[in-house]
């Protein structure tokens, strides 16, 4: 039903493409060996997959050094009160925010609950206005908090960031592990400042990107996405995002004849610069991020390589 809600726009022509072979089979049969489902969309990696998701990450990270992003370490809840607010995520996304509560800090009420779940071993309180909101959501995205420590910045230059972190979405029936995760890893490069660094800068992170795809022949497509990631009219959005090129999207090839988006380039304006008040010199920034999802990274890696560590690219061995 979410997805029936948004209407789609044709789709457009592949910006790039670069096929390799792909293993059909490798990705179930190393999702059996090395990952572990502890719940909905929640999954633990063990040996091979534990090792793979970070040295992806380290050459990621190498990547996003290319533009001289500076590493940030950020926490994975965000406040409700202002970005996401003022930008129309909740309208735009309702379906996937994870809200975070917590009991009231009132001893009274505090002990009562201790011993309900001392003696009838409850998950929550029978009441659920004994759960007061945090004003915090599990973040969808790393950026954000980027947005928020620069609020009322004056940047002498343009400037880019890039992190490591966990998000969240929920999706309900659709989660599949290194594919579709409820908390999932995400390494992004967070750019702002005047709208050529940010578009050059852009362009620079796509390049290395496509060159990373190359260097682990993986099989990879570049494409120009409709989905909304900013915006609360998300129809409207979609076309205007298609005719702009706002959001490019890159997608792996993970067996089957399936892909998964397995990473994003995005323009956003002012569109958070404005609320957080982010300049470059006198004028409002304009921001972009980067962000590149390790599980899928993953998933594409043992579709062409295999299982076996000593069969994937050297960068990945180490």
């Amino acid at each position: 039903a979410s997805l029936a809600s948004f209407r789609l726009v044709a789709a457009t022509e592949t910006a790039w493409r670069r096929p390799a072979a792909v293993v059909d089979g490798a990705l179930a049969a190393f999702v059996a060996a090395n990952v572990i489902t502890l719940g909905p969309g929640q999954y633990a990696l063990r040996g091979p997959a534990a090792r793979l998701r970070a040295a992806l990450d380290a050459r990621l990270a190498r990547l996003a050094a290319e533009v001289d992003a500076e590493p940030w370490h950020l926490p994975s809840i965000e406040s409700t009160s202002d970005l996401l607010r003022l930008t129309g995520y909740f309208s735009s996304h309702p379906q996937h925010v994870t809200w975070g509560f917590h009991l009231p800090p009132h001893f009274d009420r505090l002990r009562a609950f201790a011993a309900d779940a001392r003696d009838r071993k409850l998950e929550r309180p029978d009441d659920p206005r004994d759960l007061e909101p945090t004003g915090f959501i599990l973040e969808p995205f790393v950026c954000h908090n980027v947005y928020r420590a620069l609020r009322g910045a004056r940047l002498p230059h343009g400037h880019a960031v890039t992190a490591l972190g966990n998000s969240y979405r929920y999706e309900g029936h659709r989660f599949a592990p290194l594919e579709r995760q409820w908390e999932f890893s995400m390494r992004e490069a967070v750019l702002l400042g005047e709208r050529d660094y940010v578009v050059a800068t852009r362009a620079r992170l796509i390049e290395l990107t496509q060159a990373l795809c190359g260097e682990l022949d993986l099989d990879a497509a570049l494409e120009v996405a409709t989905d909304p990631f900013f915006a609360a009219e998300a129809a409207s959005l979609r076309t205007f995002q298609a005719m702009r090129a706002t959001k490019l999207e890159l997608r792996l090839a993970i067996g089957g004849g399936a892909t998964v988006a397995a990473a994003s380039f995005n323009l956003h304006g002012g569109c958070f610069a404005t609320p957080m008040d982010i300049r470059r010199g006198d004028d409002l920034a304009e921001t972009a991020c980067v962000g590149w999802g390790l599980e899928r990274w993953m998933a594409a890696v043992v579709t062409r390589w295999g299982g076996d560590p000593a069969g994937w690219p050297a960068a990945l061995r180490g």
